[in-house]
């Protein structure tokens, strides 16, 4: 119960003697002496509070109710739009995986049609290298006999302008010397290739004279040194010549011989 003073909690004493005593026994204010009617107001107006107490309870417990009602049924509709995003989620990630496993398959047809495609280039690739390898040495063999022939085309070409501008030189005779007797005649022969010139030299202790003859004369003589009927025991005369060559060298004393020393360089 509550002290009648100060309105805490007490406890209640209660003491028989030729009447019924009821105390307040507060531990601020101490025994306190309660007449019945004033119990039955105290009892009364506790009665009064825990009634206040139990509807300002219930009132807290409808709104908390109802607010709860609220929210849990917001929740629920909020968990029903998420559910609904999860499940379209799912569903285009279902259809995602679809695709993507479809695509994956086709790249993996592709990368199989590839890889055989990549193996038949590569056996192409070979063969190929392999006919290259040939080519490329029939390649150098055909070059080196192009660099042979230009140098065989070159070395001609050269020979030619040698021969067309009669700059080349062969000596026939250097200092030869033969002994013609009286009388007596002697045949020099020499065999050239290309047309040009001979430039002969000669000295004799008697008088000679000499005829050039020729192949492309039908073996006749065609030049004679010195001019008939003349003679010498010595000269030099330049005659054209082709083919073979004759040289008849006559010694026109009839009573002693001679040694005749020539020289003979033919030009072409």
């Amino acid at each position: 119960m509550k002290c009648p003073n100060c309105g805490r909690f007490s406890k209640v004493k209660i003491s028989e003697d030729d009447k019924v005593n009821i105390y307040s026994d507060c531990s601020y204010c101490g025994l306190i002496n309660i007449v019945r009617n004033d119990i039955e107001k105290v009892t009364e107006k506790e009665t009064d509070y825990l009634k206040i107490a139990l509807a300002a309870f219930s009132i807290i417990l409808l709104v908390t109710s109802v607010f709860l009602y609220i929210k849990l049924d917001e929740g629920n509709r909020n968990n029903a739009y998420a559910r609904s995003i999860i499940e379209e989620g799912y569903t285009q990630l279902n259809n995602s995986y679809y695709s993507l496993r479809e695509n994956y398959l086709i790249l993996l047809n592709t990368s199989s049609s590839l890889e055989d495609y990549y193996i038949e280039l590569r056996e192409m690739y070979s063969t190929l290298r392999s006919e290259y390898s040939v080519l490329e040495g029939l390649y150098s063999m055909l070059a080196q006999e192009k660099a042979d022939l230009v140098d065989d085309k070159n070395s001609i070409q050269k020979e030619l302008d040698d021969v067309l501008s009669f700059s080349k030189m062969i000596v026939l005779e250097s200092n030869s010397s033969y002994a013609l007797p009286a009388g007596r005649n002697m045949t020099l022969s020499y065999d050239i290739t290309y047309a040009g010139f001979i430039e002969v030299n000669f000295t004799s202790f008697m008088d000679i004279y000499i005829w050039v003859g020729s192949s492309i004369s039908e073996n006749g003589y065609y030049a004679r040194y010195p001019a008939f009927p003349q003679t010498a025991y010595n000269g030099t005369f330049t005659v054209p010549v082709c083919f073979d060559v004759y040289l008849f060298i006559v010694n026109t004393s009839t009573n002693s011989g001679t040694d005749v020393t020539l020289t003979i360089e033919y030009t072409y």
